[in-house]
C-alpha cells in the first residue's frame, strides 16, 4: 500500500512542474552529440515550446521514439505553419533531446 500512495504521489508531483521545466535545455553535450550548434537548439527549443505549445502540451523529447518523431514532426509544423528552416530547427532540437 505504501509502495502505491508513493507511486500516485511522485506523480502529481511530476504533473505539478512546469512544462517548460521538463522540456531540456540545449547544453554543450547535446550539440557535441547531435553535431548541432548549440544556437540552433536553443531556437529549435523555443520554437517547440512556442509552437507545439498553441495546441497541446509540448511532450519531452525523450518520452517519444526517435523514429516516432520522425512519423510526427512533419505533419505537426505543416499544420502550425511552421516555415520549412524553423521546422528544421525544431526536428534537430527533438532529436538531439530525445537522446539525452
Amino acid at each position: 500500500m505504501k509502495t502505491c500512495v508513493l507511486a500516485v504521489t511522485a506523480g502529481c508531483l511530476v504533473g505539478c512542474v512546469p512544462v517548460y521545466e521538463r522540456i531540456p535545455l540545449a547544453d554543450e553535450a547535446m550539440a557535441a552529440s547531435s553535431g548541432v550548434a548549440m544556437a540552433e537548439l536553443g531556437k529549435g527549443r523555443a520554437l517547440y515550446l512556442a509552437q507545439c505549445g498553441r495546441c497541446h502540451e509540448p511532450i519531452p523529447p525523450s518520452e517519444v521514439k526517435i523514429a516516432d518523431w520522425h512519423l510526427v514532426l512533419p505533419g505537426m509544423c505543416w499544420n502550425a505553419s511552421i516555415s520549412k528552416e524553423d521546422e528544421k530547427s525544431v526536428t534537430q532540437y527533438v532529436l538531439a533531446a530525445a537522446k539525452k
